[in-house]
């Protein structure tokens, strides 16, 4: 049996209807989802963007693990400069839920809807993350002449989304950072801004995954991006939750460093103790593999 079609949907599909969306959009956001609580503080953060020009947001349904009247409802606030595409095929496309890409973060659809975006400029934003209010106007002003711009990112605690730190040893960018030696760097899905026309090679990438557990399309994306030009808004516009169970000692090890108090998160036996901190630190010295990270940021933007 069909499920009714709310009124907010009744709403949000004339809104939508009365909008231009044959003229491309200055920037085109992709969100691929599986309906979270946490989705309404990702788009919000969209519609909150300081910026003039017109948004597109595409949203693909992964699997419906939330309400769709909560979708609905964000739908129907879509404010007059923003327009909002769903894309929902009945299924899934991740091996994860039974489809047949190895990304266990939505499948086929970043890059399904990457092609499909009615922008020459396409961000990503994960459905538990948000962006600073400034993130679009900076980022477009950061990729203008370039194949793609990063921007930075602060840490969030997973589940209440209190600040934790600004990242100053992952996601900083190429050749920069714990990863540089060996992976060239490493720029995080959120904080991605890419150029369809000069890099539209790149977006099968988001789909075949080559790393464990079905990750590593950001880092697969990066591989392909690094010899072509960048840049960077030099800001930390996005919010990332980051939960800490199961994590590397030694990226636990940069927590501690940057203030984060990990017995609030973790049991004692998992936290590196001073042998395991002296240990990193002669690693990273040996290595020459301090991050070179732009000045921390004194606190995520709320949208």
């Amino acid at each position: 049996m069909p499920r009714p079609v709310s009124q907010a949907r009744k709403n949000a599909t004339r809104i939508i209807m009365n909008k231009d969306l044959q003229t491309p959009f200055d920037i085109a956001i992709v969100v691929a989802t599986v309906v979270r609580p946490t989705l309404a503080q990702a788009i919000r953060s969209v519609y909150a963007q300081r910026f003039g020009g017109r948004i597109q947001v595409l949203i693909g349904i992964d699997q419906w693990q939330g309400e769709r009247a909560m979708l609905d409802a964000l739908v129907a606030e879509c404010p007059s400069h923003v327009a909002v595409t769903q894309l929902e095929l009945g299924y899934s496309t991740s091996q994860r839920h039974g489809g047949l890409y190895p990304s266990h973060f939505g499948g086929a659809l970043k890059t399904l809807l990457s092609y499909a975006a009615n922008s020459r400029h396409v961000a990503y934003l994960d459905d538990d993350n948000w962006y600073a209010p400034d993130h679009v106007a900076t980022m477009l002003d950061a990729v203008h002449g370039k194949a793609w711009a990063f921007a930075l990112r602060n840490f969030v605690e997973r589940r209440s989304g209190e600040f934790l730190c600004p990242d100053t040893w992952e996601s900083l960018g190429p050749h920069r950072g714990v990863y540089a030696k060996a992976q060239g760097g490493f720029v995080d899905t959120n904080c991605y801004v890419i150029d369809t026309q000069q890099c539209s090679d790149v977006f099968p990438e988001w789909a075949m995954t080559r790393f464990a557990g079905g990750t590593g399309g950001d880092r697969q994306v990066l591989q392909r991006l690094l010899e072509r030009p960048f840049g960077s808004n030099g800001a930390y516009t996005v919010n990332y939750r980051q939960g800490f169970k199961g994590l590397h000692p030694y990226l636990l090890w940069h927590f501690q460093k940057a203030g984060v108090d990990l017995t609030r998160y973790l049991p004692p036996q998992f936290i590196p103790g001073a042998q395991a901190a002296q240990e990193f630190a002669n690693f990273e010295r040996g290595q020459g593999q301090t991050p070179k990270a732009p000045s921390p940021a004194p606190g995520p933007a709320q949208p």
